[in-house]
Formats: structure tokens, sequence, C-alpha cells
């Protein structure tokens, strides 16, 4: 397997928003890690056996949801999730609450821009990543974010997006991860 692929699979939006979830639940309410764990296995069982049947049903050319009409439905699905996470996790009296929020704004803000550009959920997840957790771990949030331009050579190698694509999913990620650093 080529090096971008895995790459692109290790830092995967499931990947980083469960590391990122699981993260904050360890540091910011401990109680909370057994419905963290599963309401991640959940919802990223939900996503996954949609990409599925996306995917072997003929209506996606990869499994990343790569041309930008495949992806609206996508952006909805995302959100319902998100939306149930909220809920699972105690709605706005979770200690994570803001955190999950400022995600799902991440996800309405690429879903609107989706119509001018195919914005990288992969960057725009680390990026955001790498900021929302300087808080918690300052070392982890370093090496996200340092982890940035591997991830956007690695989406480039496969092709997945293009330049302006790339830089505007990092940029995305990262104002949203300021947003929720000024908020919380």
């Amino acid at each position: 397997m080529p090096i971008a692929r895995i790459v692109s699979i290790a830092l995967h939006p499931f990947v980083v928003f469960a590391a990122l979830a699981l993260l904050a639940a360890w540091r910011v309410d401990p109680a909370s890690l057994g419905r963290t764990v599963l309401g991640l296995v959940a919802g990223v069982a939900i996503v996954a056996v949609f990409i599925w049947q996306r995917r072997r049903g003929g209506h996606w050319e990869t499994v990343d949801a790569s041309r930008r009409q495949e992806r609206p439905l996508l952006y909805a699905l995302l959100l319902v999730i998100a939306g149930g996470y909220w809920l699972w996790m105690g709605g706005s009296g979770s200690a994570t609450s803001t955190g999950v929020l400022a995600g799902a704004l991440m996800l309405c803000a690429a879903g609107l821009a989706n119509r001018w550009i195919k914005l990288s959920l992969h960057m725009a997840s680390l990026a955001f990543a790498g900021v929302a957790i300087w808080p918690l771990s300052p070392v982890a949030s370093v090496a996200a974010l340092l982890a940035l331009p591997v991830l956007g050579w690695s989406r480039l190698r496969l092709a997945r997006h293009t330049w302006p694509e790339t830089i505007a999913g990092t940029a995305l990620g990262l104002v949203t991860g300021l947003v929720l650093l000024a908020v919380g």
C-alpha cells in the first residue's frame, strides 16, 4: 500500500475526530468516557455502512466521496450524526458540547462551500483538532499541526484534492478551532 494511502487512512476524519473526542472526554469529563466510546462506535458504524453502500452501489467513485456532487448527502448524514452524538452526550449540559457544536458548524460551512469548492475534510478535521486540543494537550496539538503538511501531500498525491481545496480545508479547520478556543 502506498505511503500516501496509509497517511490518508491514519489521519482520516473518523480517526481524528475519535481521538479528539476521546482525549476531550478523558481530560474534561472522565465519567463520560464510556458514553463517548459508544457514541463514536455508533456514529462511525452508521457512516461506514453509508459509505460502503454508496461505493458498492456505484454512486461514488471512491470511498472518499471525491466528486463534489457526491458530498451533499454525506454532509447531511454527518450533521444528523453530529446532532445525535451531541444529544447522546447530554446536549448543552455536556462538558464537550461546545466542541461538538464547533465540529458541526465546520461541517455546515464545508457543506455550504461545496457549491463552489470541495474542501478537504481530512485537512479540516486535522487542523481543527490541532487547534482545539491545545488546552488539553499541547504536545498532541503540535503533533497534529506538524502532520498537516504530510496529510496535505497525501491528499494531493492521491488526487483526491487540488491545492485550493487542501488549503481551504486547512483554513476552515484552523478558523473553526480558533473560534472554539475563543468561545470555550
